[in-house]
């Protein structure tokens, strides 16, 4: 299981975190990798991108955070009329690649520092 978040700043900031039986877990990262990799906790990174393996079978994903099978997508806004805004074009959703896509705009949080609260604008957590 894990969280991924993606916080606005001067720049954008953005972090994945590994845990295992509610703890962060050391991960094995190789530089110059590409695809993504086959090994537990591992990270392959070249030079445009990083790619993880978590181990966790997809129905066991988020089941100690109360969502069991699904992630759980939480978005921040800064003013509810822009949540409202998003909720509503939620309503509307497009048929892609064979399946169902929901798409929703955040806007980005300018900080003075990404440590600075609120937190992040997306988190995922599995």
């Amino acid at each position: 299981m894990g969280i991924g978040e993606f916080t606005g700043n001067k720049s954008i900031h953005w972090s994945v975190t590994h845990e295992d039986d509610k703890r962060a877990v050391a991960l094995t990262a190789r530089t110059k990798a590409a695809g993504h990799p086959t090994d537990d906790h591992g990270v392959n990174v070249d030079e445009a991108a990083a790619r993880g393996r978590d181990p966790v079978k997809p129905a066991d994903a988020g089941r100690r955070k109360g969502h069991r099978g699904r992630y759980r997508v939480r978005l921040r806004f800064e003013r509810a009329q822009e949540a409202r805004e998003a909720a509503a074009a939620a309503q509307q959703v497009v048929f892609e690649d064979g399946m169902w896509v929901l798409v929703i705009d955040v806007p980005v949080i300018e900080r003075d520092s990404p440590e600075e609260g609120p937190p992040s604008e997306v988190r995922v957590d599995w």
